[in-house]
């Protein structure tokens, strides 16, 4: 997967705007035959602190903290032959953006390709990506807490 750079804002002790950071991001985990970069996390409601520290420490989990979110960038190499998606339910509202490639977004037991430009709303039901084609998808992810599926 090629680097993300990530540009992240706040203010100096005077209270103007400036850029905190500006480097390719290092939050970088491979998860089930995926390559994450974990971009932003916020615990609980998001806050815009004076001082800025990095939000993101080692081995983010898959679903958003509690009351939180995440932002991430996740490639899905080609999937083997024979190999089966990885199911999963996450108690959140995600927004999936295809930046590049394809993915079919199974849900349940329905399907439907993604290309790039196309966006997913997911509301906490049984999911997976797989990717059939023979080139990387990526897609840019925020993932938000808002409890399970009633």
């Amino acid at each position: 997967m090629r680097s993300v750079r990530r540009i992240v804002t706040g203010h100096d002790g005077s209270g103007r705007p400036v850029i905190v950071e500006d480097a390719d991001c290092r939050h970088i985990q491979t998860t089930a035959g995926a390559q994450v970069v974990n971009l932003w996390l916020h615990e609980g409601p998001p806050r815009n602190d004076t001082t800025y520290a990095d939000p993101v420490g080692p081995d983010v989990p898959l679903p958003p903290p509690a009351d939180g979110g995440v932002l991430r960038v996740v490639e899905f190499g080609p999937r083997d032959q024979g190999g089966t998606p990885y199911l999963h339910r996450t108690p959140s509202l995600d927004y999936a953006f295809v930046i590049a490639g394809e993915v079919v977004a199974v849900v349940g037991s329905e399907e439907t390709v993604m290309r790039a430009g196309d966006v997913l709303i997911q509301r906490g039901t049984t999911h997976a990506w797989d990717n059939r084609s023979d080139t990387p998808c990526t897609i840019l992810f925020v993932l938000l807490d808002v409890g399970p599926a009633t």
